[in-house]
């Protein structure tokens, strides 16, 4: 029977508006993931990077609310919200609550 895979999220990194960590496979796995991963925190206030990518995704959102501003279009989000962003359709959010925005993503060739 397969095993699961144990993934960890890597070092914090600083982007303008938000701090994100990356997920990436346990270092002794002989196998890779079939998907890339994040989890990034946005300060009441900021907005997160204007992300446009030829991979799809999905983002979810732990905690915290926002403003979600894909192509044209906004949504406001909130915890428990699951957006999908199929490839190379703009999208970035902007905190309009009092704490963190907490939001993990999952990104895979559209292929896949």
């Amino acid at each position: 029977m397969p095993q699961p895979i144990r993934a960890a999220f890597g070092r914090p990194q600083n982007l303008p508006g938000m701090v994100v960590e990356e997920i990436a496979a346990d270092a002794g796995s002989p196998l890779s993931l079939p998907f890339e991963g994040s989890r990034f925190s946005v300060p009441p206030g900021a907005t997160s990077v204007r992300d446009e990518h030829a991979v799809a995704e999905i983002w979810l959102i732990r905690s915290g609310t926002g403003t979600v501003v894909s192509s044209d279009t906004s949504t406001e989000v909130g915890p428990g919200d699951a957006l999908y962003y199929p490839p190379w359709v703009p999208h970035q959010v902007t905190n309009t609550g009092s704490g963190p925005l907490e939001v993990f993503s999952l990104w895979w060739t559209a292929d896949a």
